[in-house]
């Protein structure tokens, strides 16, 4: 790794690697469900996934980055499925959205005249559909 990439990783947090990110439109903190603004960086974004919390916080994140997943299935087998007590996909179908509203996941609105995005059936959450495959396993719906 180079130590350029190094130097801009802030905080590794189950396995999301948060770099702190100057937001320039309105923006919800996927951890916390509020705006994110101020003057500076007070974002931080995933490098991988490209979720987006606020700077306080990214240290409280409790999902796993699914873009990371597959690098700790062997422990996770190993330990048990008690460690990630969310581990329950979303389900997302396309929904029509009356009124602005904002992806959970990368915190930036959904755009568009009709089916702007993906709502989770189960917990209500809403997604773009490019931030579909970075969603967490974390819907706390319940299985169907």
């Amino acid at each position: 790794l180079s130590t350029e990439f190094l130097n801009s990783i802030h905080s590794q947090v189950n396995r999301h690697e948060f770099v702190a990110k100057l937001l320039r439109q309105p923006t919800f903190c996927a951890h916390c469900r509020k705006f994110i603004f101020g003057i500076g960086k007070q974002g931080y974004r995933c490098r991988d996934c490209s979720t987006v919390v606020h700077k306080h916080c990214h240290q409280d994140v409790v999902w796993k980055c699914p873009r990371n997943e597959a690098d700790d299935a062997a422990e996770t087998e190993n330990r048990g499925t008690t460690e990630n007590q969310f581990n329950m996909p979303h389900r997302l179908a396309p929904h029509f959205y009356k009124r602005p509203t904002f992806c959970d996941h990368c915190g930036s609105l959904l755009y568009g005249l009709k089916h702007q995005g993906l709502q989770c059936s189960g917990c209500k959450l809403n997604f773009h559909h490019r931030c579909q495959q970075n969603v967490a396993n974390n819907c706390c719906a319940g299985a169907a």
